[in-house]
């Protein structure tokens, strides 16, 4: 019983349509078991999200990921080359996700009374690098989009040539034995 269980579960999800995913680029920072790493976050739908880093996650863990105030908690459900998929334990309000600020450092913590400087630098040189590594994200996008978009003008341009090139032949074979024909009369 248990295995037809199963099998008519997965028969149910395949049938169901795909939640719309939002493409964004918000540099994160990733908790995976004591570790913190920056990520940045591609996708969001209300029960999940795409990120990538460095080093992805296992599929199974469990990972924390802070964006300004925001926690979001979810188990790691694929991971290929440095992108991951995760599944939350909660619903996400991608309005809030997309619109939530970056804190400019790590929230301090209670028994840290006094400023830290080194702590202030370590946070800036990890807000330049989120940006700089969004704005490479940027860059790689526009020049795949440019790329993609002088492709596919090539391939037209072939098209039409390979057309006009057929199109020639089989109206200048008429043509040439129309004009042998008047000569000849």
């Amino acid at each position: 019983m248990g295995a037809t269980n199963k099998v008519l579960a997965a028969l149910q999800t395949g049938l169901r349509p795909r939640e719309e995913r939002i493409t964004v680029l918000i540099p994160s920072r990733m908790r995976l078991e004591s570790q913190w790493l920056d990520v940045v976050i591609h996708n969001v739908s209300s029960r999940g999200l795409m990120a990538g880093c460095d080093a992805p996650p296992a599929i199974g863990s469990y990972v924390e990921i802070r964006r300004g105030s925001i926690v979001i908690v979810g188990r790691v459900q694929w991971n290929k080359a440095r992108f991951f998929g995760i599944r939350t334990q909660d619903r996400l309000s991608v309005r809030a996700l997309i619109d939530e600020p970056r804190l400019a450092g790590r929230p301090p913590r209670s028994n840290d009374n006094d400023s830290n400087p080194a702590a202030e630098r370590r946070a800036d040189r990890r807000l330049a690098h989120e940006a700089s590594m969004a704005r490479q994200v940027e860059r790689s996008r526009g020049f795949a989009s440019a790329f993609q978009f002088v492709i596919l003008v090539l391939v037209g341009l072939t098209l039409a040539g390979i057309a006009a090139h057929s199109v020639y032949g089989m109206l200048s074979a008429p043509t040439q034995r129309i004009e042998a024909a008047l000569k000849t009369g």
